[in-house]
């Protein structure tokens, strides 16, 4: 489990433990976290970019499956640090891939992003939709699924909508719900940026959890999505907190933000036609 002590990571740590499996995490810890990981599972700290650090990490090892989730995943940041995220999405793609193939893995789960991948989506976007990344990180996403599909390994892989829920950071541009509830908590003003009509399929990361299971039974190939299917905008999920949580402590206006798109969705109904929904 490769980025397993992060958000998603380390609740699909917990779910694989749960069914009995186990598990050997893969995370530099960057932006993963120790405390997020049962002790059951094993740490090995290494690089995913660095084929050599990624060897000595799993020397001696047999490993039934792979689920890849390490990446670096700030869009915005992705312009500015371009060859970081090329390393560690498109190099360190390959090389677990070739860790993948070494130990003989019966089944790789490549999880890729719906939010950055299609571009903008009048209509939430089907797997066939021709794909048009606008940033660093959606174009290297791309690359990293073309490694993938040719790999030559059992492989599939997932396109995620935006995910919320416990263990979210909230220095990190996606988790948006993460950043506002944590605003309200200290009674600090909520930023929008531009206008507060961004759209985003917001799922939440359980339901997320069980998709990814799902596909280590290894009866699926190709690509997949993974959302809702429904398109909210920042302005609505304030309002939905606001019903919850009281007003929030103040509202802050900020420039758009490049690179991203106005309405990110995807269309999950190949994944329900068979089972991963």
């Amino acid at each position: 489990m490769t980025g397993g002590a992060g958000f998603l990571g380390s609740h699909v740590v917990d779910a694989l433990l749960a069914r009995g499996d186990e598990v050997v995490v893969v995370d530099d810890l960057s932006t993963g976290d120790r405390a997020n990981l049962d002790p059951r599972a094993t740490l090995r700290i290494a690089d995913v970019g660095d084929s050599a650090a990624l060897e000595r990490a799993l020397a001696g090892d047999r490993i039934d499956g792979v689920v890849h989730c390490a990446a670096k995943t700030k869009v915005v940041e992705s312009m500015e640090q371009e060859d970081l995220y090329e390393r560690v999405i498109v190099e360190g793609t390959y090389n677990v891939l070739e860790m993948a193939r070494q130990l003989h893995a019966s089944i790789f789960v490549n999880i890729s992003t719906g939010g950055a991948i299609y571009g903008e989506t009048p209509v939430c976007a089907s797997e066939d939709v021709p794909i048009d990344p606008r940033s660093n990180y959606g174009r290297f996403k791309a690359k990293a699924e073309k490694l993938v599909e040719s790999s030559g390994l059992r492989s599939l892989t997932l396109r995620l909508a935006n995910i919320y829920g416990p263990r979210q950071r909230t220095d990190l541009e996606g988790g948006v719900i993460a950043i506002f509830v944590g605003c309200w908590k200290r009674r600090e003003p909520i930023t929008l940026f531009g206008d507060g009509r961004y759209e985003r399929d917001y799922v939440y990361v359980a339901d997320v959890v069980e998709s990814i299971l799902a596909t280590l039974a290894g009866k699926h190939r190709g690509i997949y999505n993974i959302g809702t299917g429904i398109a909210t905008s920042v302005n609505a999920l304030v309002s939905a907190l606001t019903s919850v949580l009281g007003p929030p402590p103040g509202i802050q206006s900020a420039p758009a933000r490049p690179a991203e798109v106005v309405r990110g969705c995807v269309d999950p109904a190949k994944a329900a036609r068979e089972g991963l929904w």
